[in-house]
């Protein structure tokens, strides 16, 4: 059923939004299977691809008791449309935009196909052997979008307190139900009775995020930047929360890659001047980064396929930097 349900959804599709599908010269036809993520996606198109579909029932990672795949896809949607309205469909800084959702095909999500190649591909080129440059030019992008997403879209007085702990504690809880801390658990959690009696971590202006900003889910075309995956995107965050995942993301890939993770120390400090380039905002991002970096390690030490001597690197990481400060 499914066969025929998708291209018959995706015509409605096509006759909703001309301006995304274009003068096709047939029926739309599945035309590739993107790189796996966290679900299940595929691309179609006719001459050219013009549409991506991820599906939520389809999940290719873990998942928590009360994951519910329709209203995620329900979730998602909103938030793609809400960033739409608020500016996100034009300029050099954009999400990806939403075109529709099908609960009865898997819990289908449609987005307007990007061309391009992700900011994953660019790092892991650029550490390959590849030019700075591009590299460089792609973190100006993503700090860029980054910045407007914390700037233009809902803000609160605050952070949540005690949604920053209790989003930390998740993945700690998940690595030691693994057996992954290796003996980090009393170094951590002194560490974090520290962090927790740091009033300006509290103190943050909320913003909405990203909520998964690591370097697969942006792609670069023709010099715009785009944002996929928002599921996860949620107001009254730190602006932090997305800083130190891209920094952790870059260490990680430095680390994995080169062996040496402070290789990333200029891709590092390049995006955050971009990011923040007042000294007086920077001074603050340094002062409680490493507790997002941290966060950022651990949530990567989670992911299932690293060898037992990589993920302990990783918790080591975060465990060194949540132990030295603040």
């Amino acid at each position: 059923m499914q066969s025929t349900a998708a291209p018959d959804w995706l015509a409605g599709l096509a006759r909703q939004h001309p301006d995304v599908f274009g003068a096709s010269s047939g029926p739309l036809a599945e035309m590739e299977v993107p790189p796996a993520s966290s679900h299940e996606s595929r691309v179609y198109g006719a001459d050219v691809p013009r549409v991506h579909v991820k599906f939520f029932r389809r999940t290719l990672g873990r998942t928590g008791v009360t994951y519910d795949p329709c209203r995620e896809m329900l979730s998602e949607y909103g938030i793609l449309r809400e960033f739409e309205k608020n500016g996100f469909a034009s300029g050099r800084h954009r999400v990806v935009r939403a075109l529709g959702v099908n609960e009865g095909l898997d819990c289908a999500l449609a987005t307007a196909y990007v061309p391009g190649e992700s900011l994953l591909s660019i790092v892991q080129r650029t550490l390959n052997g590849g030019e700075d440059r591009e590299l460089l030019s792609a973190l100006d992008l993503t700090a860029g979008l980054l910045r407007k997403i914390h700037t233009l879209m809902p803000q609160s007085p605050k952070v949540d307190g005690a949604d920053t702990f209790y989003s930390f504690m998740k993945p700690l809880f998940y690595l030691e139900d693994q057996g992954a801390l290796d003996g980090s658990h009393r170094r951590i959690m002194k560490g974090l009775s520290r962090w927790h009696g740091r009033r300006p971590l509290f103190e943050q202006r909320g913003v909405t995020v990203h909520g998964d900003a690591n370097p697969s889910n942006f792609k670069i075309h023709e010099g715009i930047i785009y944002g996929f995956d928002l599921e996860r995107s949620r107001p009254g965050r730190s602006p932090l929360l997305d800083v130190g995942t891209m920094v952790a993301e870059l260490q990680h890939q430095c680390g994995y890659i080169t062996k040496d993770m402070r290789r990333a120390g200029p891709y590092v400090e390049h995006f955050l001047h971009a990011y923040a380039p007042s000294a007086l905002e920077s001074d603050m991002i340094e002062g409680l980064l490493p507790f997002y970096v941290a966060l950022g390690f651990f949530k990567i030490a989670m992911l299932g396929y690293w060898k037992r001597d990589y993920r302990r690197y990783l918790v080591e990481a975060g465990a060194r930097l949540i132990e030295e400060g603040p």
